[in-house]
């Protein structure tokens, strides 16, 4: 679990360098710059909890269930549930839309495919469909 200080700044400079930080990274002109502020400014730790948090959105938007979300990410369902409740919100449908679009989003199904059927029994019609699927793509 990353550290996080117990003491508390105020709202109104945590608003601002959270502003700083949103404006950092929207500035950045390309791959380069957006790989050194990740791996400058966020610890390895920080950038699997983001990790995980996009293929739970890209999981929710590609229909796989809480239950699978879980097992194959080791998240919490209360975890799910929030990212399920982001997804449904309309301000951000167009930004998981482009997330979703997005041509690494082929690479990514195919790891992700890869870490679920390693974790699936092997009965079952749901999950031989699935072992087709995945075979695809190995």
């Amino acid at each position: 679990m990353p550290h996080v200080s117990r003491k508390k700044l105020k709202k109104k400079v945590f608003i601002k360098i959270g502003e700083q930080l949103s404006s950092t990274i929207a500035k950045a002109s390309s791959a380069r710059e957006l790989k050194w502020i990740f791996r400058e400014l966020i610890t390895p730790i920080e950038r699997v909890m983001l990790a995980k948090r996009l293929a739970i959105i890209l999981m929710l938007e590609r229909g796989y269930s809480i239950d699978i979300i879980q097992k194959t990410l080791k998240v919490t369902p209360q975890t799910i549930v929030r990212f399920w409740k982001i997804t449904k919100h309309s301000l951000y449908k167009p930004i998981i839309k482009e997330i979703s679009n997005n041509k690494v989003k082929k690479d990514f199904w195919q790891e992700l495919e890869k870490l679920i059927l390693l974790g699936m029994p092997l009965r079952g019609k749901q999950w031989q469909l699935m072992r087709r699927v995945a075979a695809k793509h190995l």
